[in-house]
């Protein structure tokens, strides 16, 4: 079972996780792929983001606000699924601890 810890990660850490396909991807899901339950549809203009977590999977999930009604959002990317972003992340992971 995995025992890995949830990690805060400000901007510079996930830039530095994050190849250059997977930052294109981050970018266009904070711009236009997020939902808002208060609005009750995709954030029109983008999130302000609040919080960037790695989890215990090595996924990253955001929360923050939307940028038209300011209702609170969250939304999980699933990049511990790539064998090479999960390697990358544990090995970040490791770098901090020291």
């Amino acid at each position: 079972m995995n025992n890995l810890s949830e990690l805060k990660l400000n901007k510079f850490q996930l830039n530095v996780l994050l190849n250059d396909e997977q930052k294109e991807t981050f970018d266009y899901i904070v711009r236009q792929n997020v939902f808002c339950g208060n609005c009750g549809g995709i954030c029109s203009k983008g999130i302000t983001i609040k919080e960037i977590i790695l989890d215990s999977l090595n996924d990253i999930h955001i929360r923050g606000v939307c940028n038209v009604c300011n209702g609170k959002v969250t939304r999980l990317l699933q990049f511990g699924e790539n064998k090479e972003f999960y390697t990358k992340a544990n090995e970040f992971r490791k770098s901090i601890k020291k």
